[in-house]
């Protein structure tokens, strides 16, 4: 393979009036192999900032949906900026957007871009220069004979050489914020009052908050220690329009970071507490390891993952329970959210920055994982022959799973191996398993709903057939989750046989629709940063292993068998429970071995890809607005890259609950 492609393809201007903004194009209709699934550069040269700092690239998709998928990368202030991506298959065309904000329209110089197709070598080694420590991980995978995962892996880093560094990226949001319509908060200034306690640390910290402080653009404030809030409480004398944030000496605040978490209060009576993601400062002034948080997520806050300090409150909610001088933020927090006394919102922008005095700590507890002991289940397994993974799985349940009464209905999806009947009979005849004819094409929707029909008991589990224990205390630990009756569904962490992770929850919108998070990563090399050990709430769990009750699949009509047969009838039952009101809570503590797919196989046949397209479809149509927001996902991170790579371009900045 040549080391590059030494013919450019020059984009042709053009306006887009149906979006009243600037686009420039190229038709791919008679060059759609040479682009499409395939790694390109994009290189600009804008010295006039026509196209702005944060353009995006528009990869329009033939016979997909969504139509058009975006990617983001910055221009710097010498106007030049180079995009590096893995392109969509089926790919029609390729359009650059201007950045509507920072775009510079009375420009002259027309911008020169230009798209280029990398090789393979070239990727290999941007990533070994830009990313070591992934490039790394990259071969560990090869070597470990996981090529699924390298692969995997080398996709996602090749998305991840357009991520600005974090100085850049900042200074890309400030350039956005100058442009930005402000909202007229100056009657809020009348009305709401916030007080600031300023808590711990020496004077020299306590002084360097306080500065920040007097800094605000937003001055309906005054400091007030801790003790005076709470005697203000104990008389009754706060009210609605009341707010308190404790901000522990040393960390500082944005310019506008009261105006913005004060905001939501003036627009709504029912918010209770609002959070904002954050960062560190050195002692040079350089920010560093941004902080971006997930909507409001209480077991991560119970074990001090989530940290809410700088929070602002509204006293007038907090709980009499609550012992305001001495709980913290998070206890508060909690305390309101199992009192449902307001909502609890997250602003999804760097608004507090923490000085050498108060960083965070680098470890954190775990929250305390609930058992449920000796719990009746019907374990639910759809399979096809390959009497070697259903025997393992099969002597994981019975011999290395903790006492319960297991009613386990096997789905036999034609199944005629002698191998695999004579397992069958094996169980059969000692009355451990029930078996149930699927025949026709496989429907693992149908697979499940059929089984939950037959179940004996209340809590159903859904398990793959290549699914096996690591631990005994497994299905103890699924249970304890859904003694909360708040919680319709539990999942867990499920690793490949090489130690990488093959499910770590999911990320809705990654990928388009949703995708595994931490996919192929090395829970040992510290890239989840700690959430690969916590137990938090999510959007969806995969149903490899998935616990959930008869009552609640019944209500909600259990999962959809006839337009989402294979592919995301899990993500679409989550969601159904999510909309019902339903936690899905995931766990590390039952964690489970899992070969991902290995009966089935890859979805890589034009029958294969032509289901996923309609399946990709129809969870757009259902659930467009949930999959563009995921609320346990940063929207300033990429849904592209792999976990915790900046977006150049952020998605929607609003305040947002876990709803």
């Amino acid at each position: 393979m040549a080391l590059s492609e030494k013919l450019d393809t020059v984009f042709d201007w053009k306006m887009m009036k149906e979006v009243g903004r600037a686009e420039f194009g190229v038709s791919l209709a008679d060059a759609a192999d040479r682009y499409a699934d395939r790694p390109i550069m994009v290189s600009v040269h804008d010295p006039d900032h026509r196209l702005g700092l944060r353009p995006q690239l528009l990869f329009k998709r033939r016979d997909r949906t969504p139509a058009t998928v975006f990617r983001s990368f910055l221009i710097g202030q010498t106007g030049r900026g180079r995009f590096y991506g893995w392109t969509p298959v089926q790919l029609d065309a390729i359009a650059l957007a201007a950045d509507a904000e920072t775009a510079n329209d009375a420009a002259r110089i027309q911008p020169r871009i230009r798209l280029r197709r990398l090789s393979l070598i070239e990727v290999a080694g941007l990533i070994a220069c830009r990313r070591i420590l992934a490039f790394l991980q990259i071969i560990r995978l090869f070597l470990a004979g996981n090529k699924k995962g390298a692969a995997f892996r080398f996709v996602r880093q090749c998305d991840a050489l357009s991520a600005p560094n974090y100085a850049d990226w900042v200074e890309a949001q400030a350039h956005a914020e100058q442009g930005e319509v402000r909202n007229d908060v100056r009657v809020s200034q009348g009305r709401l009052r916030v007080l600031v306690s300023i808590e711990g640390g020496d004077a020299i910290a306590a002084e360097e908050s306080r500065e920040s402080l007097n800094a605000q653009s937003w001055r309906g404030f005054r400091e007030a220690s801790a003790a005076d809030v709470a005697k203000s409480l104990k008389c009754n004398k706060a009210d609605s329009d009341v707010l308190w944030m404790r901000l522990p000496a040393g960390m500082r605040l944005a310019e506008r970071a009261l105006e913005r978490l004060v905001e939501p209060f003036a627009f709504s009576e029912d918010v209770t507490l609002c959070y904002s993601d954050e960062d560190c400062v050195n002692v040079r002034g350089e920010r560093f390891a941004p902080f971006f948080k997930p909507a409001w997520n209480a077991p991560l806050a119970r074990s001090g993952w989530l940290p809410l300090e700088g929070a602002v409150i509204r006293l007038s909610r907090i709980p009499t329970s609550v012992a305001v001088e001495s709980a913290s933020t998070a206890e508060i927090a909690l305390a309101v959210a199992q009192a449902r006394t307001g909502d609890i919102l997250h602003l999804p922008r760097v608004l507090l920055h923490r000085g050498p005095s108060c960083y965070l700590p680098q470890t954190r507890a775990k929250c305390a994982q609930p058992k449920h002991l000796r719990p009746a289940v019907s374990v639910i397994i759809p399979t096809r022959d390959r009497a070697d993974l259903l025997e393992a799985c099969l002597k994981g349940l019975f011999e290395n799973t903790a006492p319960a009464d297991l009613d386990v209905i096997v789905i036999d999806n034609e199944s005629s191996e002698p191998a695999t009947l004579a397992l069958f009979s094996l169980y059969e005849q000692s009355g451990r398993i029930r078996r149930i004819s699927l025949p026709g094409g496989f429907n693992f929707a149908r697979a499940c709903n059929i089984g939950v029909d037959a179940a004996k008991h209340d809590l159903i589990l859904l398990l793959n057939n290549d699914v096996e224990p690591i631990d005994c205390h497994w299905l103890e630990c699924l249970a304890g989750e859904l003694d909360d009756q708040t919680v319709g569904a539990a999942g867990n962490l499920l690793l490949f046989p090489d130690g990488f992770v093959q499910h770590g929850g999911v990320t809705l919108g990654a990928g388009t629709v949703a995708r595994h998070t931490f996919h192929f990563l090395d829970p040992k090399d510290g890239g989840d940063r700690g959430l690969l050990s916590q137990r938090r709430d999510l959007s969806a769990v995969t149903a490899a292993c998935l616990l959930t009750r008869k009552d609640l699949w019944r209500r909600l009509g259990g999962m959809e068998e006839q337009k989402l047969t294979v592919a995301f009838n899990d993500v679409d039952y989550c969601l159904k429970l999510r909309e019902a009101g339903f936690r899905i809570v995931w766990t590390p503590e039952a964690a489970m071995l899992h070969r991902e797919s290995v009966s089935r196989g890859a979805d890589d046949t034009p029958q294969k890809l032509q289901r996923f397209a309609r399946e990709e479809r129809i969870m757009h149509e259902r659930w467009s607005e949930k999959l563009k927001a995921d609320p346990y996902y940063n929207p300033n991170l990429s849904l592209i890259a792999e976990e915790f790579v900046l977006e150049a371009r952020p998605r929607n900045l609003w305040p947002r609950s876990n709803e």
